[in-house]
């Protein structure tokens, strides 16, 4: 008798492993179909292009997730990774020091600028122009990064060595956000006043052009798809060491940019780690408002999601309720 029931509890036990995998016994499941559809009808009738995927596992949902999307700010991550890649295997170090000074700098966001003395400098270490890159979207610390790494060839020989397709980074932010207005960079643009002067002085169809190149543009892009999967290697540790893994997760948990994006959809309880990116306006419209990260259940379930919004004449705080709304709608369809 008590044989025979033991081989009955073991093939039930047997079965119950088989069947139901730790993901779905935990009741972590994607509701791809449900959430594919849900995407595509609130997508549908907005004002501007919006391509988005969640994945959990193996299990993917998408909307456009094969078109390009310009990343803007997103692209810091990928730096920051890439520089954690040459801490793992290059002997790099994360208390590495680095002198800065104003010729160094950048454009646009980047509050390290007010720590940089005209003549004394400001020194800091990679580790922490890392987390300013992720944390505050500094472009200062991104460039500064990309020039240390040998230029934006170096990251996307080292997207290309791990096998992430789908992203391509071709320019730092200085010759970015210049080409975006109609100029090329100039090492006296590291004084915003110039900046604006010079930007002020394009005559308004170069403006035009250069707008609308960039709209169209393929460098500096990423397919909503091709995102997912790079958060979602990172996140299981298949791009960097644990150590490694770790630090950049962290930065992006106390990412402080556009809290009303992907955290703004997130149910209670749950953790948002994410990297936002965002271009100027021209004539109305806005090329990109994007929030790419993971969502982490209390139970500690995690799902990867990007959001891009291109080309939109919609307002800033309705792109943003779209990505906060998609959000939501993976949140949901996760059970």
């Amino acid at each position: 008798m008590f044989r025979v029931s033991f081989l009955k509890i073991s093939l039930v036990l047997f079965s119950l492993i088989i069947l139901c995998p730790p993901s779905v016994a935990n009741g972590a499941s994607l509701d791809a179909v449900q959430l594919e559809k849900e995407l595509t009808e609130i997508t549908r009738h907005f004002h501007g292009r919006v391509g988005a995927c969640v994945r959990s596992g193996e299990t993917v949902a998408c909307t456009k997730g094969d078109e390009r999307f310009s990343m803007q700010s997103v692209m810091k991550l990928l730096v920051g990774v890439a520089v954690l890649d040459r801490v793992d295997h290059a002997g790099w170090n994360l208390s590495d020091s680095v002198m800065i000074h104003k010729k160094d700098l950048s454009l646009y966001v980047q509050p390290l600028a007010k720590l940089v003395n005209d003549s004394a400098g400001f020194r800091t270490t990679i580790g922490d122009l890392v987390r300013r890159a992720v944390i505050e979207s500094d472009s200062a610390a991104t460039d500064i990064l990309i020039a240390r790494l040998g230029g934006p060839a170096a990251i996307q020989s080292f997207l290309q060595q791990k096998g992430v397709s789908g992203i391509r980074l071709d320019r730092d932010e200085r010759h970015l956000q210049t080409e975006i207005v109609g100029l090329s960079w100039k090492p006296e643009y590291v004084d915003p006043a110039v900046l604006d002067h010079a930007i002020a002085s394009v005559p308004q169809n170069i403006r035009e052009q250069a707008y609308r190149q960039y709209q169209k543009d393929a460098r500096d892009t990423a397919t909503p798809l091709g995102m997912v999967n790079f958060l979602s290697r990172l996140q299981k540790g298949e791009l960097l060491s644990g150590t490694s893994t770790r630090f950049v997760l962290q930065a992006m948990e106390e990412c402080v940019t556009f809290p009303n994006r992907l955290k703004a959809g997130a149910s209670a309880g749950w953790k948002v780690s994410h990297k936002t990116g965002t271009s100027g306006s021209w004539k109305g419209v806005t090329a990109a408002t994007n929030d790419v990260g993971l969502l982490t259940a209390p139970p500690g379930e995690v799902l990867s999601i990007s959001v891009f919004v291109a080309d939109s004449s919609a307002s800033s705080s309705d792109r943003s309720a779209m990505i906060a709304r998609i959000s939501e709608l993976a949140i949901h369809h996760f059970r």
